[in-house]
């Protein structure tokens, strides 16, 4: 009996960690999680398919075995023990009893037989006609039967859904679990799975108008392939959303067919469907190769915007300034919900569109990037925004590209195009020299023109950090500060002096520039010359669905509903026995006794006793 208490604790506590530890996840998922000291210990023990161990189902057959034995060993004697009374207790027995108490009634015994009758009891004439013996609460010991035949049931819906038969033949060979990355018609027989297997839970992923009658079934560090007996179709995944842009349901319209017949179902989060013993659910999506119309903008204007189509998962290659260059692009989201703050408050709002891409460079380094279809509201002003990261691991930085008054990269654009033009430069410089009264000689304006084109220069090659570096190698120290600020001030009347017609053809408002000058200057740390910029797009989704077969469902259900019975019955009934003896006329006896003797049964023995003592009314 120890032995098996242990193997119980066993069981309950292998079932807290597989409720912690998500189950059937790619090792690589473990892999990260836990690092490389405790991933391999854990897959030792299986962990991360606990539900399915070898170990952990000869320990659910032990209990199942142990416990049947126990239940059918002890359940006569609970069962004799329910039906007998122990009427063949004498007086003298029953008086040592805890509770034993002596009283004056002119009840008769089938008076004192109604009101314990009352108070629940079964009532059984004692040895001769002056006795009598009651009990009650006869469920309390039925409560150690459902508690251990919950046990052996959730036991034997453990073993079915364990799918200890596919583990049988996994051992001996019969099957081999597939690593390699393959398709399912490429996959070998020994790593398929008919549509008779007895339980699994596979998933499938479908986009929309595919159809499959094959779902991947995750074991260890590799996987099978489920067989199904009917073929599935995504007709289409759509997602409502609530009026704050947040999502409210997902749902996949699929189509199923079995023998010539098909079937047309919606399936959502909380609604699967199920047929044939297999439940499907809706359990997770993502893109399914959304088609993308796509321009690549240079951010430092060296050469036209370029058009470019691609689909996600799909890899674009491109040649410029004489490298080679591609595209990997990830992921398509349509949805961006952000908090926005608006008249000082913050409010949840969709942003629309981003499209989430690699760039990498042709010595193979890659960098990913998150961009925005739309301008973001910030400050009252809004931004194209893209942000990067080089590693996974860290959060994107943004590169933040004010919109022209049109909301548009427009005025962006022909701003780059502008500070980069050498004519625009020297005309403005020249503009700026004439203006400036302190020049008296035209050798000092020949070099005040050669030092504000060199200060713009270092900016259009390295922006503000640049300039940062040229003042710590060339000022001292006390007056790097009111020099920074006197080039920072002349970098900005070059850039509005340059970008005047914006000005005139109300495309930007005068805050615009300092904004794009930080942008430019931003843009060196952006990793990348090439700024995507998302035109049109075609969304296309595919809904990933889990299958569920598992027979052993039920059973558990009925061992939790038995466990509740067993439990309620060992703790809320209470088993009270009573003896009760006529000594005379008008004098009685009675003695009571319980599997659990504490304060408030002796308080009930005492209100009990009170009641078959009061005499009958006149």
């Amino acid at each position: 009996m120890r032995f098996a208490i242990t193997m119980l604790s066993v069981v309950a506590i292998a079932s807290i960690i597989g409720t912690v530890v998500k189950q059937s996840e790619p090792y690589n998922n473990y892999l990260i999680q836990f690092g490389q000291f405790w991933f391999p210990i854990f897959e030792v023990f299986d962990v991360y398919n606990i539900y399915q161990a070898f170990w952990f189902l000869i320990i659910l057959l032990f209990l199942v075995v142990s416990t049947s034995l126990c239940v059918s060993r002890n359940s006569p004697k609970i069962i004799k023990d329910i039906r007998r009374f122990q009427g063949n207790l004498s007086h003298n027995s029953f008086k040592k009893f805890k509770n034993y108490y002596e009283f004056s009634s002119d009840h008769s015994l089938n008076s004192i037989s109604a009101i314990l009758n009352k108070e629940g009891f079964r009532i059984k004439a004692g040895m001769d006609k002056d006795t009598l013996v009651a009990k009650k609460g006869d469920l309390q010991k039925l409560g150690y039967i459902f508690t251990h035949l919950a046990i052996i049931v959730i036991s034997i819906g453990g073993i079915l859904d364990g799918n200890l038969y596919f583990k049988l033949q996994e051992s001996f060979g019969f099957k081999k679990i597939e690593s390699r990355n393959l398709k399912f018609s490429e996959v070998p027989d020994e790593s398929q799975l008919d549509s008779n297997n007895f339980s699994y839970r596979a998933t499938l992923l479908l986009n929309e108008q595919e159809k499959n009658d094959k779902a991947l079934l995750r074991v260890k560090d590799g996987y099978l392939v489920q067989h199904l007996p009917f073929e599935i179709k995504l007709d289409k995944f759509h997602i409502e959303h609530y009026s704050t842009g947040q999502p409210k349901a997902f749902l996949s319209d699929i189509k199923i067919r079995k023998d010539g017949q098909e079937f047309t179902e919606t399936i959502s989060v909380n609604k699967p469907f199920t047929m044939d013993g297999i439940t499907i659910y809706q359990s997770d999506f993502q893109d399914g190769g959304s088609k993308l119309d796509l321009t690549l903008m240079d951010l430092f204007n060296r050469y036209q915007p370029m058009s470019l189509s691609s689909e996600v998962y799909k890899q674009n290659s491109f040649n410029t300034d004489q490298q080679d260059y591609v595209f990997e692009f990830d992921d398509f989201r349509e949805f961006n919900i952000f908090q926005i703050e608006k008249d000082g408050k913050l409010k949840t709002q969709n942003i629309g569109p981003s499209v989430v891409y690699k760039f990498r460079n042709s010595s193979g380094q890659a960098v990913e990037y998150q961009t925005y279809q739309n301008p973001i509201p910030e400050n009252e002003k809004f931004f194209f925004m893209s942000g990067v990261r080089k590693d996974l691991q860290t959060e994107l930085k943004f590169l933040r590209i004010p919109a022209d008054n049109d909301l548009s990269l427009q005025g962006y654009q022909t701003f780059l195009k502008n500070i980069r033009s050498e004519e625009l430069l020297l005309k403005n410089i020249n503009k700026l020299a004439d203006q400036a009264s302190s020049l008296n000689s035209v050798e000092a304006k020949d070099s005040f023109k050669k030092n504000t084109q060199d200060i713009f220069n270092v900016y259009l090659k390295s922006g503000y950090s640049g300039l940062a570096r040229m003042i710590e190698d060339s000022v001292a120290v006390e007056n790097q500060e009111s020099v920074a600020d006197s080039y920072i001030k002349i970098i900005y009347f070059l850039a509005e002096s340059m970008n005047q017609e914006l000005i005139t053809n109300n495309l930007v408002e005068n805050n615009f520039f300092q904004d794009a000058l930080n942008a430019y200057s931003d843009s060196f740390f952006y990793g990348a010359s090439p700024f995507l910029i998302l035109n049109e797009y075609e969304k296309i989704y595919a809904s990933g669905m889990q299958l569920t077969k598992d027979p052993g469902k039920i059973w558990v259900y009925l061992g939790s509903l038995f466990l509740v019975i067993g439990i309620f019955c060992m703790i809320y009934v209470q088993e009270v026995r009573l003896w009760l003896i006529k000594k005379s006329p008008r004098k009685f006896a009675v003695a009571m006794a319980s599997n659990r003797e504490h304060v408030d049964f002796n308080n009930y023995c005492k209100q009990l006793t009170e009641k078959l003592r009061v005499n009958k009314k006149k």
